[in-house]
């Protein structure tokens, strides 16, 4: 005998009907068709596919799983973490002094410079640079951070990428995949918490009420990808480990909408234009960036008159990129030597 649905407990509570939101999530609850039972999967749960190879990892998925996975094109390497601004890029804090400013300089350019580690370091010293003329000024260096710390703000309040999760890892070391949420179409019904508690939990930052997956695997594989198909708005997926860092800092970075707005315009009953901001978008653009940045660096370096670089008074997604790609290019040993901390605590040097 399948085990009960914890839905029809759900279904049965009544619900007050005052807001759009809650309208239409009593409706849904108590459709006929609610959750598919665990009896569904008696007879296929061994039965697996694999997605396409990238990288040499494969992901491994349920049958029912397949119309779930999404990701974001990688095949170079840029999403791990790295410095993207010059205070990272140099190690210091936003209201470090020109003292300071100097002696990272130096160290800097003696483990990085080109003719130590060959024309791979060549992007990296244009960098450093300008990021030497940029903070080593009083005036120019308040105008910087200004600018860093506003964007940095874009992502929930000044995080910056370190390469590490935001949900706790519970599952084996083996395991490829994980659970994301795009909380940006998130409804907040609650359907995917109920059925899957020990993964998903409703949290109320950025005025969101929306689902986020806090804990991964902390449930099995069956009661997640049923979690999964249950969500109204398809706002769950299943991801590669290896990219779940990136879309949950994409994700701090996006817009929350008014779930009742959204209610609204599913309804077709007004509700203004969708924000057009999702993390899988902002994960892409971070990447675009990153590439771009040895053609971003040639122009400033044009501009400049040469590898010496330029003063810069604002921060931007390209300059962000740029630095980022500069530094992902240097070799491995050269990074773990120059930014110690960032390399073991950001952990970008894994294969």
């Amino acid at each position: 005998e399948a085990p009960q649905n914890p839905m029809s407990a759900v279904a049965a509570t009544p619900i007050p009907a005052t807001t759009p939101i809650f309208r239409e999530t009593c409706a849904r609850l108590q459709a006929p068709i609610l959750a598919p039972t665990r009896a569904r999967w008696s007879s296929r749960g061994r039965h697996r596919v694999r997605a396409n190879k990238e990288n040499s990892t494969a992901i491994v998925l349920l049958p029912e799983a397949k119309e779930y996975f999404r990701e974001v094109s990688d095949d170079d390497g840029f999403l791990a973490a790295a410095p993207c601004d010059f205070f990272e890029l140099l190690g210091l804090d936003c209201d470090c002094d020109d003292k300071e400013v100097k002696a990272a300089f130096r160290r800097l350019t003696k483990t990085t410079h080109p003719d130590i580690v060959g024309a791979v370091a060549e992007p990296l010293a244009v960098l450093l640079n300008s990021a030497y003329a940029t903070l080593s000024n009083d005036s120019t260096r308040e105008a910087y951070r200004k600018a860093v710390e506003g964007a940095r703000k874009t992502f929930d309040g000044g995080s910056q990428f370190d390469g590490k999760p935001v949900s706790q890892w519970l599952g084996p070391d083996s395991e490829t995949k994980a659970i994301f949420v795009d909380e940006s179409t998130c409804i907040g019904c609650h359907a995917c918490v109920t059925w899957a508690a020990g993964t998903f939990e409703m949290v109320e930052d950025q005025n969101a009420g929306r689902a986020r997956c806090t804990r991964q695997w902390n449930d099995d594989e069956e009661t997640m990808q049923i979690a999964v198909e249950m969500c109204p708005v398809d706002c769950i997926y299943w991801v590669k480990r290896s990219q779940l860092a990136i879309l949950e800092y994409a994700m701090k970075g996006c817009k929350r909408e008014d779930i009742a707005i959204m209610a609204r315009r599913r309804s077709g009953n007004m509700g203004s234009a969708p924000s057009g901001q999702n993390p899988f978008a902002r994960a892409e653009s971070i990447l675009k960036w990153r590439r771009e940045g040895k053609r971003f660096i040639d122009v400033a370096a044009k501009k400049a008159g040469g590898a010496e670089g330029g003063t810069y008074r604002g921060h931007d997604e390209a300059l962000a990129g740029a630095i980022a790609s500069a530094w992902l290019a240097l070799p491995d040993d050269v990074r773990e030597k120059g930014w110690p901390t960032f390399a073991r605590d950001g952990e970008p040097l894994e294969p």
